[in-house]
């Protein structure tokens, strides 16, 4: 019985021994690079000329004029399949004078949401080109000169920081060798996760943007693609070594 004890215990000694001799490295590691925002956007507004913000009450034949001209905008739209939106509204200005309510002229609010790779500059500056020339030819209407700009989306984003991962997954292998070689013995891979804070810093870009115009007469025509810095993005990564 005695030397039954003996030896388990003598077991017990030498496991001490071993888990004792065991290592265990925890670390965070900070996985960086860029992504090139792939998409454009840009937000195009229909206003009131001049005259319209200045005509006092509508009539139904400049009501009917402001219409037919923004429903065959919405039509080209539909068909460029670029931009969405197009909902409109047309609203008095109002003024009150000796406590008398006064229509100075109309307000339109017209809207569009264009989103497209840059391949598709050319059809953007087509459709632009369809749009300008409809509100030239209404003298109620004005079409300011739209910005397009280039942002990144949280789907390239995202993209990115699963690449990031990837090449973090490569380079775990160098960092494993490293420890073992240091410490004289044979680590592995015990755990590897990202944490839940990570960034992304976004691009400064400049927009392809010509100075603001009041009347129709804006040339939309030949918008350029903004130069746009790479967004930075970069994800933390729990790493955990076992060396024994």
């Amino acid at each position: 019985m005695k030397r039954i004890i003996s030896i388990l215990c003598a077991l017990c000694a030498f496991l001490v021994a071993e888990v004792a001799d065991e290592i265990s490295i925890s670390k965070t590691f900070i996985q960086s690079g860029t992504a090139k925002p792939a998409l454009l956007f840009a937000n195009i507004h229909i206003q009131s000329s001049a005259k319209l913000r200045n005509i006092g009450e509508l009539t139904d034949k400049n009501r009917g004029a402001i219409t037919t001209t923004l429903n065959a905008i919405i039509q080209e739209v539909k068909e460029s399949e670029i931009c969405t939106g197009g909902s409109y509204s047309i609203n008095p200005i109002i003024s009150y004078r000796d406590e008398k309510r006064i229509t100075i002229g109309q307000n339109v609010d017209f809207a569009l949401q264009c989103k497209f790779v840059g391949d598709d500059l050319a059809r953007y500056n087509a459709l632009l080109k369809k749009i300008n020339d409809a509100v030239k030819k209404n003298p109620l209407l004005s079409l300011p000169q739209p910005a397009l700009e280039s942002q990144i989306t949280q789907v390239e984003i995202n993209a990115k920081k699963e690449a990031l991962f990837e090449e973090f997954l490569t380079k775990s292998g160098e960092i494993t060798a490293h420890y073992s070689k240091i410490l004289g013995k044979t680590c592995a891979v015990k755990q590897i996760s990202t944490k839940d804070a990570s960034s992304v810093q976004v691009p400064r870009f400049a927009m392809a943007k010509a100075a603001m115009n009041a009347t129709a007469e804006a040339d939309s025509t030949h918008t350029k693609a903004p130069i746009a810095d790479d967004a930075e993005v970069e994800i933390m990564i729990n790493l955990t070594l076992n060396c024994k």
